[in-house]
């Protein structure tokens, strides 16, 4: 019951905040986006680049054993 009390106290409270500054939060929102995109886009890449090094490894056992 107290953790139901606290998150409907937070949520009021977060949505009060972003009420009264809103601006502010536009603010952080234009600043963090940004680094979002760049970080998941090295994550992508690094994902990407290990697959294709997985593959082609793969690919190269396979042809030692014939």
């Amino acid at each position: 019951m107290a953790n139901i009390i606290f998150g409907l106290v937070s949520l009021a409270l977060g949505l009060w905040g972003v009420s009264v500054w809103w601006w502010s939060v536009v603010e952080v929102l234009r600043g963090v986006v940004p680094v979002l995109l760049i970080l998941l886009g090295l994550v992508a890449l690094g994902a990407g680049v290990t697959r294709m090094r997985d593959q082609n490894s793969s690919s190269n056992e396979s042809d030692d054993f014939v």
